[in-house]
């Protein structure tokens, strides 16, 4: 189960952008749960979290993203050590075990010193998003491996994988 650079960029580019999709999902959960449980369970709670979306996109705009791209940058050599040595191991199973505990393993090291270094000593509302950030990071790193190595090993096979997004082309009698 070998792999070249583009494969491995790859990767690590689906695992970011599906870490901060699941993150936002995440954040957004949480923050209605702990409206609900804070003010109590009514619609006005709901509707005003629901609401304090456009708030969350700009916390995760202005913290999720350059936390994540950093690190990114920071696990790429891990990463790319744990790939190496899993080359000569054949087994699918094996290499999701490797990858989702260095997802629980890395998201939690980030998690740990995003907490140290910017919630020193208020943890209370934070403590939710470290969280969130930490199951989507765990989550993101093996879901991220499966495709890429799912599309890797299609095309070793010679079989071409359909892109998700793809553009319709326009017959002359739709152009109209």
């Amino acid at each position: 189960m070998a792999f070249d650079s583009g494969e491995f960029a790859s990767g690590a580019g689906r695992a970011l952008a599906l870490h901060l999709v699941l993150f936002v999902i995440l954040s957004e959960l949480a923050s209605v749960l702990m409206g609900l449980f804070h003010d109590g369970p009514s619609f006005d709670v709901l509707f005003a979290t629901l609401f304090g979306s456009i708030g969350l996109v700009l916390f995760v705009g202005a913290y999720a993203v350059p936390i994540s791209l950093v690190a990114t940058v920071l696990g790429v050599l891990p990463a790319l050590l744990l790939g190496r040595e899993l080359v000569r191991v054949r087994s699918f199973r094996t290499h999701l075990l490797a990858w989702c505990a260095f997802g629980v393993v890395f998201s939690g090291a980030v998690s740990l010193a995003v907490s140290h270094l910017l919630f020193r000593d208020q943890l209370s509302l934070m403590s939710a998003f470290l969280v969130t950030g930490f199951l989507s990071g765990s989550a993101a790193i093996p879901l991220a491996w499966a495709r890429t190595a799912s599309i890797a090993l299609r095309a070793d096979q010679g079989i071409t994988t359909q892109p998700w997004f793809r553009r319709r082309r326009r017959t002359p009698a739709a152009a109209r």
